[in-house]
């Protein structure tokens, strides 16, 4: 696994191929995205005014948002409107080997320069997907870009949504936290 996890964060191309095309590795995909939803929770929760908060929210977002729906968004769109050859299950296991790059998120509380190392690790994470998503699709590389830029815009979105939801419910939580 930690092997893979290397190759995911050097962007290996081939690696995303090999996980498309092995059923067992939907289970270590998942560990990959808790580990590195963990990692970002750690680095939120170090650096905020409200650290349970910002941890509970981070991991949380980076697992529903980050992977899931990323996977399902992506899936139904390289489907859809680009004829992809993949499965739900296919993306969950590639994007999931995506977020490795988001493993940098941990030093997030680095004074000055944390921000940017998970800055780093965000838009790795990001390319990592884009390859994900053509490998698992077996389309082009311009197809995964569409997909995944639609794909994050979609992301977007629903993180805002939610986020605007918990920050109404949180209100009269607002001192526990």
């Amino acid at each position: 696994m930690i092997d893979r996890v290397i190759r995911a964060i050097k962007l290996d191309k081939t690696l995303f191929a090999e996980v498309a095309g092995n059923e067992k590795l939907l289970g270590e995909s998942a560990i990959i995205v808790l580990i590195t939803a963990l990692f970002a929770g750690v680095g939120s929760f170090i650096s905020a005014e409200k650290p349970v908060a910002a941890f509970l929210t981070q991991t949380a977002n980076s697992i529903l948002f980050g992977w899931l729906l990323w996977s399902v968004i992506a899936f139904f769109i390289g489907k859809v409107f680009f004829d992809g050859r993949s499965s739900v299950e296919e993306m969950l296991r590639t994007l999931g080997y995506a977020t490795a790059p988001r493993l940098l998120s941990l030093f997030a509380f680095v004074p000055c320069i944390g921000w940017l190392i998970a800055l780093a690790g965000g838009i790795l994470s990001l390319i990592a997907g884009i390859i994900a998503i053509r490998e698992s699709m077996e389309f082009s590389t311009e197809k995964a870009l569409v997909t995944a830029i639609i794909g994050f815009i979609l992301y977007l979105m629903a993180n805002a949504a939610v986020r605007a939801l918990f920050i109404g419910i949180s209100l009269p939580f607002r001192n526990i936290f």
